[in-house]
């Protein structure tokens, strides 16, 4: 990819930053990308046609790859103007997240920021539907992406939707501390309870096959520490920006635990500013970074955009005598706090978002960022109406 330092990066950022969500989920889950694309072929013929035609510059976005493969380009377009429409679930649940990684792909693809390691694969592991790594493998066509997941139903359709990228590899499985078998220990796993699944460790797909990894989405419902710890080799050599997902609260001493984990692997984790899971409001992401890495933060424009906006903030551990994430993410979702009354953390009604709006409520608790990011259906609604508007924009014709 070849990109000049951009500015619509800024503007990408700080677009999707003033709003959150409008459609559900379930919707993409029903509609394949060729009955999505048939129905905006004409909206999106207007909008190449409208754009052809203003002055100056073409607004229309750059291509990005650096070779003339008229299919490839095709393929790319096609699928990252899936993940952007109205049936796309790719900012659907984690706004702030999504943006983040494409825009912090594309400034390392520029040349100009050296954040992720210049070789390597993309992963992207408990993938879901595939949308996070659908995203990076149109964001960097160059690279190669793996993403996997233990569910076969999820596994046929990222394969149906994403599976014409080049550059997209699918496996079943998940990830663990060691190669063996699983079995789905609940729902969650999204297939029948008790079916085995194969387990492979990050250093069994990538160190132990002579192979780099630049960047890890890894989402795998609270197996993250397994995983890491199958990981060290690879993150030792390759030195790679993964992102972990943790709710607070549940395992006060399997937070502290991770944290630590990876603050001795030389890193820094930095909280998305954002709620990532559902009932409870205390699930977060954390995007790490190795600490070798921290001045080449200062020339991100996306980093600097998030921390201007107090959408991301660095988390210390412990032993370092600051304040922690149990003081900095909705302190009142501790057990017996404010949020979480009673004796069971696992509650739905523990850091619910009807508790967390009566505590944001009360007296000097409001922070001081976007309060949609503090719940769960609010930010969707927002950015479902920030994408209404710009439909209604786009059909306004000039004067």
């Amino acid at each position: 990819m070849t990109y000049t330092r951009p500015m619509n990066i800024l503007l990408l950022g700080l677009s999707f930053y003033f709003g959150s969500q409008f459609t559900i989920w379930l919707s993409i889950r029903n509609e394949s990308p060729s009955s999505y694309l048939a129905s905006n072929a004409k909206e999106d013929s207007l909008h190449r046609s409208h754009s052809d035609n203003l002055e100056g510059p073409s607004t229309t976005r750059k291509d990005t790859t650096n070779h003339n493969n008229a299919a490839v380009n095709s393929v790319l377009r096609k699928v990252d103007r899936l993940l952007h429409s109205q049936v796309a679930v790719i900012f659907e649940h984690e706004t702030l997240l999504g943006t983040l990684l494409g825009s912090l792909i594309r400034e390392s693809n520029s040349g100009l920021v050296d954040l992720i390691p210049s070789e390597g694969y993309f992963l992207d592991a408990g993938m879901q539907f595939g949308e996070f790594g659908a995203h990076m493998a149109v964001n960097a066509p160059e690279r190669k992406v793996m993403m996997l997941d233990p569910s076969p139903k999820n596994v046929e359709l990222a394969k149906e939707r994403y599976g014409a990228l080049p550059n997209l590899e699918i496996l079943q499985g998940g990830l663990g501390d060691k190669v063996g078998v699983m079995k789905a220990r609940d729902a969650t796993f999204e297939m029948q309870v008790g079916a085995e699944f194969p387990l492979y460790t990050i250093d069994s797909l990538f160190y132990e096959k002579g192979k780099k990894l630049a960047f890890a989405h890894l989402d795998v419902e609270g197996l993250e520490l397994d995983v890491l710890k199958g990981a060290i080799q690879t993150i030792r050599q390759s030195k790679p920006i993964f992102t972990t997902e943790v709710r607070v609260y549940k395992d006060v001493a399997y937070t502290d635990e991770l944290m630590n984990f990876i603050f001795d692997l030389g890193y820094d984790s930095y909280v998305i500013n954002e709620v990532c899971g559902y009932p409870h409001m205390d699930y977060r992401n954390l995007l790490n970074i190795p600490r070798s890495m921290s001045l080449e933060l200062m020339h991100s424009d996306t980093f600097n955009l998030l921390d201007a906006t107090k959408s991301i903030f660095r988390l210390p551990v412990r032993k370092e005598d600051q304040k922690t994430i149990f003081d900095l993410v909705m302190p009142c979702c501790a057990l017996g706090g404010e949020c979480c009354p009673g004796d069971d953390i696992n509650d739905k009604s523990c850091c619910s978002e009807e508790r967390v709006k009566k505590w944001l409520d009360g007296n000097g608790n409001k922070p001081d960022v976007n309060l949609n990011y503090y719940t769960w259906k609010e930010p969707r609604k927002s950015f479902g109406r920030f994408r209404y508007r710009l439909r209604q924009r786009h059909r306004v014709q000039p004067q």
